[in-house]
This record gives structure tokens, sequence and C-alpha cells, in this order.
């Protein structure tokens, strides 16, 4: 092999190492470090069969540690729903723990595994799209850099590690599309087991905050059942001094 395509080999070859593994680029999505906790006012709209809802949700979230944060949502609107509240514990081994009390009932409801999949109070977001994705839930590949609305951003394909998170979370392939910039999904399309498109994130919205770029304004877009929710983040601040009691079954019901 001549000399000059030895050289070329090499150097196609070390391009092509300098890209970030899908796995990479995700977890850079994923553990935003410069926020410690936040407080939000959220508006969910949820559009369905000519109908429009609207639910006001109060939300906070706390870091435990890098990888596992704690998220409490609490629902103010409308009379009906109020005093609905949901809480998430991410762990990064084990299940994550979902739980949603139902003051109708007085009681705390546990949302199982096999749950995670269904409609997050009857809208297009699922339990298990509330919160950042499990990193190990998915085998992640970089398909490499594509146009979207005139930008250069990462195309990644997320399959289902196992059987079992496929079936949980009733998802067959994700591709989300990050912003390099950003470092965060401005789009993703969700397939169902069949291999049919499911559901589509469009993040509308950004906002910086302590070095850290925000998803503020989410519509997903059921396909299927031609129906959309948007979920609408006011007032963020970061950073308040949260207290981890607030996080806990026990405060569910305050």
């Amino acid at each position: 092999m001549k000399r000059g395509l030895i050289f070329a080999v090499i150097l196609s070859g070390a391009l092509l190492g300098a890209q970030p593994s899908g796995r990479e680029i995700m977890e850079r999505v994923v553990n935003k470090a410069s926020w410690k906790d936040l407080v939000a006012d959220v508006t969910l709209k949820i559009e369905s069969r000519g109908k429009t809802r609207i639910r006001k949700i109060k939300m906070f979230a706390r870091k435990r540690n890098q990888n596992e944060t704690d998220t409490l949502m609490r629902f103010t609107y409308p009379p009906d729903v109020a005093g609905t509240a949901f809480l998430l514990r991410e762990h990064s081994q084990g299940e994550d723990e979902r739980y949603l009390y139902l003051p109708a009932l007085r009681r705390i409801k546990r949302i199982a595994s096999s749950g995670k999949g269904g409609p997050f109070m009857g809208s297009d977001f699922s339990y298990y799209d509330i919160g950042k994705p499990k990193l190990d839930d998915w085998k992640y590949e970089n398909l490499g850099l594509v146009d979207l609305d005139g930008k250069k951003v990462y195309k990644i394909e997320a399959l289902p590690a196992s059987r079992k998170v496929e079936k949980e979370t009733k998802y067959g392939k994700i591709i989300h599309y990050v912003d390099p910039e950003k470092w965060s999904v401005v789009r993703a399309e969700y397939y169902d087991r069949t291999g049919a498109l499911w559901k589509v994130l469009e993040v509308r919205e950004f906002k910086k905050i302590k070095g850290a770029w925000f998803q503020t304004d989410l519509v997903m877009k059921n396909l299927q059942a031609k129906s959309q929710s948007e979920m609408k983040f006011e007032n963020l601040k970061v950073d308040q001094g949260l207290p981890a009691a607030m996080f806990t079954k026990r405060n569910l019901k305050k």
C-alpha cells in the first residue's frame, strides 16, 4: 500500500473515531450538572376529538446525585383533579418508583413497571416520558449529523435493551434529534412495537438557566390517535434549596 493511501486510511479512521457514540451523546443530554433543584409552573394542554382540556401543575425537582432525580408534580386546576399528585423517584440501579396520589380515594397508588407506558393523566405523554430516560434501557447508535429545520443535529437511534423494556414502555424504537450546541433533544420520533410511527415530540422553546438549556415548551403528537398534548413550563427557577423531605410518599398527601 502506498504511503499516501496509508495516511488517508489512518486519517479517515481518526475522523470516524472523533465522532461521539450514541451513548455518549445521550449521557450529555441526560446528565446536565449545572442545577441542584428546580421549581416551575406547568400548563398541560390536551387536544383530542375536537375537545381541549387544561391542567395546571406545580412542579418541583431535586437531584439526589448526578444520575438520580426526584420529581413531584401537584395538580392545582381544574377542581376535579386539584390535589392529585405524582412522585417520580429515579434510581440508577433498579426500577424507578412512580406514585400517584388520588385525593378522591385518599390513597397513594404505585404505578407498576407494566403501567409506565400508559398515558400520564390522560395525555399523549406516557408515565415513562415524564422525567429523563433511563440510559441503560436503550442501545444507542449515532446515525450522524442531519439537517433539521436548517440546523445540523445528531440523529440517535434508540432500541430497547431488552424485551422487558419494549413491553413496558410500548416503544419498539425511538429516534432522538440532539442539538450539539444545547445538548438537548429538539425532536423525537416514537415507534410502536410493530415498527409503525406512533408519536412525535417537538420542542418549541428552550431557556438557558445557569449554563444549562431547559426544554420549556414540548408538544407530543399522537399520529395514530390524531391527538396532541402540550406541556409548557413557566416561572422556572433553579437552586431554591428544596428539602429532601418534599419528595416522599408521605408528603404526597399534603
